[in-house]
C-alpha cells in the first residue's frame, strides 16, 4: 500500500470518511497535522512575502519533517501556490534564507528545496497513476449507463491525466464532457486559516455559475464532478448567491470515488438524481 501526505486545504472535503477511499485506492494517507491555509486567498489580495511563500511553504515543512517530500491536495490551487514557492526560494538564496527564518517559530523547517523532489501534487495524478486506477477498476461497484457528466477541471491542464479519469468513467458507462475554463480561483475567495468565509465579488461568481449552468444545460448533464475543491467551493457559493431556482448537483472528486465505491453517504444527492423511479421529473438545469 502506497503511503501519502495528505493536505485537505481550506476549500477541502467536509465529508469525514474520505479515508475509506484512499483505503480502497491502496493508499495510506497522512495527514499533515496542525495545517494552516496556503494563504492564495490572502496573498491574491495582498502579496507579501509572509503569504505568498511562508504560509504555504509551512505546510510542506512539516510534511518534510514527517518524512514526506510531496503532500497531495484536492485543491489546484493550493498546489501552484506551494509549488511557487518552492520555485521562489530556489530562484534566490536570499530569499531562501528569509523563509527558513520566518518558518522557525512555526515549527516547520525545510530539508530539501529540489522543485523535482519536493512540493504539491494533485490528488488527479495519483487517481491516475496505473497502481492506483486498478484498485480503482476493481472496487467500482457502481454502474454509470445512463450517466451524463460533466466533467469539470478548472485550471487543471494534463490533459492526459484528465482524458485517463475521462475513459474510466466512460468504461463504466458514462457519458463524459469536458468543461475546462478557470472558475475564477482564490480571487472570489478571502479564506482564513480559522475557516471564515467573504465573497469577493458577488456578481462575477453569480456570472461564472450561470455560465458553467448554462454549458451543462446544453449536453444535458445530470450533475458536475469538480475535480478541483477550490472549483467546487466557488460553484457552491455561486449556488447560494444566484438568483436560478434549480441548479445541476456538484459533487467532488474525492466525494465522487467513493460514490462510485458504493460507500455509505457519498454522493447521495447523485444517486437522488441519476436513480429516480420514473415518477419524478428529472432534475432541469436552469440558463
Amino acid at each position: 500500500m502506497k503511503n501519502i501526505t495528505y493536505f485537505p486545504g481550506c476549500a477541502g472535503s467536509k465529508n469525514k470518511s474520505l479515508g475509506d477511499v484512499f483505503e480502497k485506492l491502496g493508499l495510506e494517507v497522512e495527514l499533515i497535522s496542525d495545517w494552516n491555509c496556503c494563504a492564495a486567498p490572502q496573498s491574491h489580495n495582498r502579496p507579501s512575502f509572509f503569504d505568498k511563500v511562508v504560509m504555504p511553504l509551512r505546510n510542506l515543512g512539516i510534511s518534510q519533517k514527517n518524512g514526506s517530500d510531496f503532500i497531495y491536495s484536492g485543491c489546484q490551487v493550493c498546489v501552484r501556490q506551494i509549488n511557487e514557492a518552492v520555485k521562489t526560494i530556489n530562484s534566490n538564496s536570499m530569499l531562501r534564507s528569509q523563509a527558513e527564518y520566518s518558518l522557525k517559530p512555526f515549527n516547520a523547517s525545510l530539508k530539501n528545496i529540489e522543485s523535482d523532489s519536493t512540493g504539491a501534487i494533485h490528488l488527479m495524478d495519483i487517481i491516475t497513476d496505473p497502481d492506483v486506477t486498478v484498485n480503482l477498476l476493481s472496487n467500482t461497484v457502481r454502474n454509470l449507463n445512463g450517466h451524463s457528466i460533466l466533467l469539470y477541471t478548472g485550471c487543471y491542464h494534463d490533459n492526459r491525466k484528465v482524458d485517463v479519469f475521462k475513459e474510466i468513467l466512460e468504461s463504466f458507462g458514462a457519458n463524459v464532457n469536458i468543461y475546462k475554463e478557470c472558475c475564477g480561483g482564490e480571487k472570489l475567495q478571502n479564506t482564513t486559516p480559522i475557516h471564515s468565509k467573504r465573497v469577493e465579488n458577488v456578481s462575477e461568481i453569480d456570472a461564472f455559475f450561470k455560465k458553467i449552468n448554462r454549458k451543462a444545460d446544453e449536453i444535458n448533464s445530470d450533475y458536475i464532478i469538480a475535480i478541483c475543491s477550490m472549483c467546487e467551493k466557488n460553484i457552491e457559493d455561486g449556488v447560494e448567491l444566484s438568483d436560478l431556482d434549480v441548479f445541476a448537483p456538484v459533487i467532488g472528486l474525492t466525494e465522487y470515488i467513493g460514490f462510485l465505491f458504493g460507500l455509505h453517504n457519498f454522493g447521495d444527492l447523485i444517486s437522488l438524481v441519476v436513480n429516480n423511479d420514473g415518477n419524478d421529473e428529472k432534475r432541469k438545469l436552469c440558463v
